[in-house]
């Protein structure tokens, strides 16, 4: 009888344990392309015109699209940057339409790179969030788009 309520016990506190996350940049599957080290600055809810970001690691297949879907709430005032790892420029074309957000890329983004997106201007209801972006990417020679999963940029309310 211990044994079950000493088991039922550490079952529930093992549930009951918040689950974290950290995103370190590398995927649990090494040929994919995938996003990591979102954020927004300033975190302060109530500023509007910040940047929220995201990195997007092209590893085996190059892509000539990225495709962001924004949330419902969220608009941009400014412009979309891409970057690479050493801060220069790629040469793109961002647009958005409806809540989607697309960067085509005037060359194929080579594997290996290291993608920096700034979404600038950001406004939104000044409440605190977490604001999902699911993105995309289009890869040289396909007309889908592949998922590269939910940056996740989260926002606060300081005094």
């Amino acid at each position: 009888m211990k044994k079950l309520i000493s088991t039922v016990a550490f079952t529930l506190i093992t549930i009951s344990l918040p689950a974290t996350a950290w995103a370190s940049g590398k995927s649990d599957y090494p040929d994919a392309n995938h996003l990591f080290d979102s954020a927004a600055i300033p975190s302060n809810a109530r500023i509007q015109n910040a940047t929220h970001k995201f990195k997007v690691h092209v590893q085996k297949s190059p892509i000539s699209e990225l495709s962001i879907y924004l949330p419902e709430e969220v608009s941009l005032a400014k412009d979309i940057e891409v970057t690479d790892q050493t801060g220069q420029k790629i040469d793109a074309q961002a647009s958005i339409d409806s809540g989607k957000a697309t960067i085509a890329f005037a060359q194929a983004v080579a594997p290996d790179t290291v993608l920096k997106v700034n979404l600038r201007g950001v406004r939104t209801t000044g409440f605190q969030e977490n604001w999902l972006y699911r993105v995309y990417s289009q890869k040289v020679g396909l007309n889908a788009e592949t998922p590269l999963g939910t940056a996740e940029v989260r926002t606060y309310l300081s005094n």
